[in-house]
């Protein structure tokens, strides 16, 4: 399939009324193109939805994906990313209706990915492979249509599909992250002075101040983990202006929610030992979060601001600071306004 280019009317000028119409208007005009976003949209009913094969033949795709978000997976956030998947693409359409479209065999090379991927997660019982299937399915449908240049414009969205994917053996894998974040807390209460005694994910008060508490699976902070990375893969498409940036913000994610969950722990244990056990490890645990998170997410946008701003201006101050000085007009460098310059000397020559 092949189609001379054909570029777009300039959208940005257009109100946004405008271009969603015109975008219906397109589709209606261009039967093949609509009818294969309906063959896509029956693709996807039939392999997510319609069959069965997964827990002993008794869940769908769709049904297993959604029965794994929940909050013992602490995943509850995953039914918020298919809504934000059309927010984006709509917050794209002026892009979408300018882009140059170019109809692109290549897509259907991802189309057969897609396609091989939720095979075998049928025949492997795994049916994390089907999520990963329906970005492939959609970005290759849209490159086959539109080509490349549209096709780009649904990177993002469609990697933020991902989010969808069950972490679950993650999230109840967390023994190592518990036993990280009670070593932080004894390291930070042995810089402040207060006596604490860790044992694995335990934490004890060695003059019986408070009773052992533990650092559990949810404490570990792989919550504000999943989170934070995809708040943040949000933060840095908008905001960073070059890919080398939005990857060094999203990975500053991972700190950030880590040492927000380290000081939220450490003070549940203050509150504990200073003023009320009972309250430290009741409400007050279960409301801290909603103290340290936004503090976490804070930070990042800070971190964003910084990578983002322009420096320049600070470059050239630091060289003006530590660089070499202009010579002073009448200096011994440079010869005073009207004062004839000397010849240059030649070299000694001696007659004997």
């Amino acid at each position: 399939m092949s189609e001379t280019p054909r570029q777009q009317p300039d959208a940005e000028a257009a109100p946004p009324q405008a271009t969603n119409a015109a975008i219906l208007a397109a589709l209606k005009s261009n039967p093949v193109s609509t009818a294969i976003l309906g063959a896509l949209a029956l693709v996807v009913l039939l392999f997510y939805f319609l069959p069965k094969p997964f827990m002993l033949g008794s869940q769908s795709a769709a049904q297993w994906i959604a029965a794994s978000w929940n909050e013992e997976n602490d995943q509850v956030h995953c039914w918020a990313i298919i809504p934000i998947f059309f927010v984006l693409l709509h917050l794209k359409r002026e892009q979408l209706w300018a882009a140059v479209k170019e109809p692109s065999n290549a897509g259907l090379w991802w189309v057969g990915a897609g396609i091989v991927a939720y095979v075998l997660s049928v025949r492997m019982l795994q049916p994390r492979l089907a999520i990963f299937a329906l970005p492939m399915l959609i970005y290759g449908t849209v490159m086959y249509l539109w080509g490349k240049n549209v096709a780009r414009l649904f990177i993002f969205p469609c990697l933020f599909l991902l989010f969808m994917t069950p972490m679950g053996s993650v999230v109840q894998n967390t023994a190592g992250l518990q036993a990280k974040t009670a070593t932080a807390i004894r390291v930070m209460s042995t810089i402040c002075g207060i006596p604490i005694i860790v044992d694995g994910a335990m934490l004890r008060s060695p003059d019986g101040r408070f009773e052992p508490m533990e650092v559990a699976g949810g404490c570990s902070g792989i919550r504000s983990l999943m989170a934070m990375l995809m708040l943040s893969a949000l933060y840095a498409e908008f905001n960073m202006r070059t890919a080398l940036k939005k990857w060094v913000l999203f990975g500053s994610a991972i700190v950030f929610a880590l040492f927000g969950n380290f000081a939220r722990v450490f003070s549940v244990v203050i509150f504990a030992r200073f003023l009320d056990p009972k309250t430290a490890t009741g409400l007050y645990h279960d409301w801290s979060g909603f103290v340290f998170f936004p503090v976490a997410v804070l930070a990042m946008v800070g971190l964003g601001n910084v990578l983002d701003r322009d420096w320049s201006g600070l470059k050239a101050k630091l060289g003006e600071w530590f660089g070499k000085q202009p010579p002073k007009p009448g200096g011994p460098a440079s010869p005073a306004a009207g004062a004839p310059e000397k010849p240059a000397k030649g070299p000694i020559s001696y007659d004997y």
